[in-house]
This record gives structure tokens, C-alpha cells and sequence, in this order.
């Protein structure tokens, strides 16, 4: 199975602030849906219940979330291995990870992320959720600027 991690994060390689995005470029967010559409996405609680109630599940997307709680009209697993292991019996193709922190880190952690789907925004901003940092393990293939941020696309190395 293909594995994209979708992330926006700035300099400090901070990705939230009180569980919502410190900042708001409608580009990203169009870039998102483009990746993310009619593919699985995968996130942590937190992440699943930062996503407005009106939007939530995302719409046109298998949405799965990785917790330990099981949460009513959600497919949930426990853990990455229980994930991976449902999606091999199914033959699923590709997923998207979408956030929170700790799911970053730990599929960036056990190698399982095959590209980034990278918004990097210049400097730093207000917020209370980093990753750690991963790309020393994968190489850049393309990017595109704008004033103030770019979007880069890494593959593993």
C-alpha cells in the first residue's frame, strides 16, 4: 500500500494550535481536498473531532481514525499494525495520513510513508502541536512558490 502524509507546517515544523491550523490559505485547503478525495484518509481523534461537526466524517473519503476508544459511526482501529493488517486484507491500494502529530511521527517513524505532500510556510506562528522532523529521510521531487509559503513534494529516500 502507497502511503501519502498530507501536512501543512511552518519553519518550527508546527502543525496546530488548539487543535485548528494557525493559519488559513484557501490554496492549501484546495490542495488538501485534491489529494484527499474519494482516497481513505487516516488521523488520529483528535484530528477527526478538530474537523467541524458539519464537515465531519469529510465528505467523499473513507475516513478512518487510529484510537484507542471506539467512537460511534467511526471505523476506528487501535493501532497502526490492526490498520495496516485490514487494509492488506482488502487489497487497499493507497491512503492519505492526515494528522494529528503523534500518527506523523509514528508513521514517519516505522518508514511507512512513501511521499509527503508538503505545505511549508515561512516563519514561525503561535501554536502548541510540532512534529518531529522527518524529511532527512526522504528527498524533494517538485515544489511550487507563493509569497510567504510553498508546497513541496518529497519521496522517500
Amino acid at each position: 500500500m502507497r502511503i501519502t502524509a498530507i501536512l501543512a507546517m511552518d519553519s518550527t515544523r508546527l502543525i496546530g494550535a488548539s487543535n485548528k491550523l494557525p493559519w488559513h490559505i484557501p490554496e492549501d485547503l484546495k490542495r488538501f481536498q485534491q489529494f484527499t478525495k474519494w482516497h481513505i484518509v487516516v488521523m488520529g481523534k483528535n484530528t477527526y473531532f478538530s474537523i467541524p461537526e458539519w464537515h465531519r466524517p469529510l465528505p467523499n473519503r473513507r475516513n478512518i481514525v487510529l484510537t484507542r476508544e471506539w467512537l460511534e459511526w467511526v471505523e476506528c482501529y487501535p493501532n497502526i499494525d490492526s490498520f495496516l493488517a485490514a487494509m492488506e486484507i482488502e487489497w487497499v491500494d493507497e491512503c492519505c495520513v492526515i494528522g494529528g502529530a503523534k500518527l506523523y511521527d509514528q508513521f514517519f517513524d516505522f518508514w511507512l510513508v512513501d511521499t509527503v505532500e508538503l505545505t511549508l510556510i515561512d516563519g514561525t506562528h503561535e501554536g502548541d502541536v510540532f512534529v518531529k522532523e522527518f524529511r532527512h529521510n526522504f528527498h524533494e521531487v517538485s515544489h511550487l512558490n507563493f509569497p510567504g509559503w510553498k508546497f513541496v513534494t518529497l519521496k522517500k529516500n
